[in-house]
């Protein structure tokens, strides 16, 4: 029975562990979806273009379609005069006018180029006198057109397989005449919280009692991702049997589960035990801080994530060891946070060998540079480190920390 957290491995090899070890267990199933339901869905295969978009060409601006040649030399006190045929709207066709040497068509903004035209004079550069249009400024070949399949082209990959459909996926999917997408149902997640002093929020408070805070911060943390759902199942008493058989349930109903508390080496610490006895651990602590007991393990062929039941300790979990591994497992890049670089207010230590996460705000100091003033450096059951701060900086595992005036980078919530 491991009653010690013992030798902890990095983030980057719990990573790797946890890919390995998950990627084999979790099979998604493939739907159909249609581009008004799909958003947050990965995509089950490439999506090909079913036409040429545009599909001819066609105006980027509202004014006149001409042959560029009859423009050349034209001038405010040299104006080119040339007869208006009529008129054409996005819905006209391209064969509804035919415009020859001395003739123009008037056009709205997306309406087809006519045969014959070449260009497009803004409505700025003319003067409309009857049937005719003056022209005070000549345009070359080509001039406000947007070319057919500019755009994309027929039978071009619009959306690659294994993409996380947003919505100017699903708009582009829609800009070719499809409807529905076949897609990866939604990754399942089960949340689990442990502890006997644990109340639901809503309830009073006996002494020796809190609230649960950190269940509430996981379940939604997921759905964040969009590419998951949570199930939230409820918080459970240091009890082995009562949690085993929540566990046991909630594995049977997700794809993946994720515990908060339990996580330590005391005998109340019960779901190391069930492990013991039930599963395999994958890893036993990560040189991380917060969230040093962040642990991995197979129950019944499925995943499962072990947190602290600290909120700061399992949001750090959640994002440096469950997310990254969510997206690797999935066969998706994981998408880049927003990064500004700043000016660090005060020094902050680190201990060697261990990759820490602090809290950090950031502010616009003189000379409009970036101020980061560290928020806190420790307090893994602090939650309002999170809610007071915007972002936060890594101390990698071979850095003592950062002086006061370092350039570090903020990442932002």
């Amino acid at each position: 029975m491991v009653k010690f957290l013992g030798s902890l491995i990095s983030v980057d090899e719990a990573v790797n562990k946890a890919t390995r070890a998950f990627k084999d267990l979790v099979e998604l199933r493939i739907i159909e979806k249609t581009v008004w339901d799909a958003l947050y869905y990965v995509s089950a295969e490439d999506i090909l273009a079913l036409i040429d978009q545009p599909r001819y060409d066609r105006s980027a601006v509202d004014g006149y379609a001409v042959i560029s040649s009859d423009t050349t030399g034209a001038s405010p006190t040299n104006p080119a005069i040339l007869r208006v045929k009529g008129y054409m709207s996005p819905s006209s066709t391209p064969e509804e006018y035919v415009v020859r040497n001395g003739e123009a068509v008037e056009l709205a903004t997306g309406a087809p180029l006519p045969l014959g035209a070449d260009a497009v004079v803004m409505y700025e550069d003319t003067n409309r006198v009857g049937d005719e249009v003056e022209i005070y400024k000549p345009v070359p070949s080509g001039a406000n057109v947007s070319r057919k399949g500019e755009d994309y082209r027929k039978g071009e990959v619009l959306v690659k397989k294994n993409t996380l459909l947003k919505p100017w996926h699903l708009s582009i999917i829609a800009s070719t005449g499809i409807n529905s997408v076949k897609v990866y149902e939604k990754l399942r997640i089960g949340v689990i919280g442990t502890g006997s002093e644990l109340v639901e929020p809503g309830y009073k408070l006996s002494s020796g009692q809190i609230y649960n805070s950190t269940s509430v911060l996981v379940k939604n943390y997921v759905e964040t991702l969009g590419l998951a759902k949570g199930k939230y199942y409820g918080v459970f008493p240091d009890e082995k049997e009562v949690l085993r058989e929540a566990l046991f349930k909630a594995l049977r109903e997700n794809h993946l589960v994720i515990t908060t508390g339990g996580t330590g080496v005391s005998d109340e610490d019960v779901i190391r035990d069930i492990v013991d006895e039930y599963g395999e651990w994958v890893f036993r602590g990560v040189a991380m801080r917060p969230g040093r007991p962040t642990s991995a393990a197979i129950i019944n062929d499925k995943p499962v994530f072990l947190l602290s039941g600290y909120p700061v300790a399992a949001w750090t979990g959640l994002e440096a060891i469950v997310s990254p591994t969510i997206y690797s497992i999935l066969g998706l890049e994981k998408p880049v946070k927003p990064v500004v670089q700043g000016i660090l207010a005060r020094r902050v230590p680190n201990t060697v060998g261990y990759r820490s996460y602090i809290r950090v705000t950031t502010r616009i100091g003189p000379g409009n540079k970036v101020i980061v003033e560290p928020y806190m450096l420790k307090g893994s059951g602090i939650l309002s480190s999170l809610v007071k701060t915007n972002g936060y900086i890594i101390l990698y595992e071979n850095i003592e920390g950062y002086e006061k005036g370092s350039i570090v980078d903020v990442i932002l919530y």
